[in-house]
């Protein structure tokens, strides 16, 4: 079988996360040597990654790609987080995901956590 392009591995984790089948996403995350970390987390498990991450397909709305940059086994996505809490919110994403030998091997989200954090301040 051939192994996919970074591009299309990363674009396969999305298009699962915005249908929330947590397991295909699992499957396309490496089984050692994985890391993630965002302005909330960081994980270096992707069991642990997936169990939090799924969390948030009970407010995810929409997931919109606005641009996606590949520099070799780099991808870089430009999204719109769609969140629906109270009312819709968008918040603008950007997630720096490196694919080896067909899985992602780590996953760097950035974006302003101020409001999510204001909710649960402590």
């Amino acid at each position: 079988m051939l192994e996919q392009a970074p591009a299309e591995v990363v674009g396969r984790y999305f298009a699962a996360l915005a249908s929330r089948d947590f397991e295909l996403m699992r499957s396309l995350l490496a089984d050692e040597d994985f890391r993630s970390r965002s302005p909330l987390s960081s994980y270096q498990d992707a069991d642990a990654y997936i169990a939090n991450i799924s969390r948030v397909g009970l407010i995810l709305e929409r997931l919109l790609t606005r641009k996606i940059f590949v520099d070799g086994a780099d991808v870089c996505t430009i999204l719109d987080f769609q969140f629906r809490i109270s009312e819709l919110q968008t918040v603008v994403v950007a997630q720096w995901s490196t694919v080896r030998r067909g899985k992602i091997v780590s996953i760097e989200t950035i974006f302003d956590a101020s409001e999510y954090l204001a909710m649960f301040p402590e």
